[in-house]
This record gives structure tokens, C-alpha cells and sequence, in this order.
């Protein structure tokens, strides 16, 4: 039996770092990257891309992710701007 792996970006094409999960506003960005660079060669679908994305967006807010209690809310309010930006470039 096969199992998925849990996580489809951060260890793997993103590095971690500092503590693990995503803690730190350079992984939401290097993983943004990443999407998109998928989403740009075809390995995965618009659709796809938006939900990752939006899965990340979700991630952006300290009540849905206890590991960024320690960002201002001024880069988390990038982050976001720069998640929003990477959506509208999506097609799909």
C-alpha cells in the first residue's frame, strides 16, 4: 500500500526553516515560488495551483496557524498581498 506524502512543498522543494511547519514569512514566500513554478511548467493544474494557494492564504491568519504568533501583522499582510497577486496570475 502507497501512502502520499503529507507535505507537497515544505522539506521537500522549500526548505524549513528554523522550527518545523511553516513559522517563517521567507517559507510562505519560497513556497509561492514554487507553486507558481510548478503551476508555470505544467506539472500541476490552475485549479490546483488556487487551491494550494488559497490553502496557504488560510494559513496566513494566527488563528489558523499557531506557529506564526511571533510575525507582525504588517508581513503577514504582504504575504497575503503577494498570495492574492500569485492567484490572479492562475488560470483556471
Amino acid at each position: 500500500m502507497s501512502r502520499k506524502p503529507r507535505y507537497k512543498y515544505l522539506g521537500k522543494r522549500v526548505k524549513d526553516r528554523g522550527k518545523n511547519g511553516l513559522d517563517s514569512a521567507s517559507e510562505f514566500y519560497d513556497m509561492i515560488k514554487a507553486i507558481m513554478r510548478d503551476y508555470k511548467a505544467g506539472r500541476i493544474t490552475g485549479r490546483m495551483a488556487r487551491g494550494r494557494l488559497l490553502l496557504l492564504y488560510r494559513l496566513s491568519f494566527k488563528k489558523n496557524n499557531s506557529k506564526i504568533q511571533h510575525l507582525q501583522n504588517s508581513t503577514l499582510q504582504r504575504i497575503r498581498r503577494a498570495i492574492k497577486k500569485a492567484m490572479s496570475e492562475v488560470k483556471g
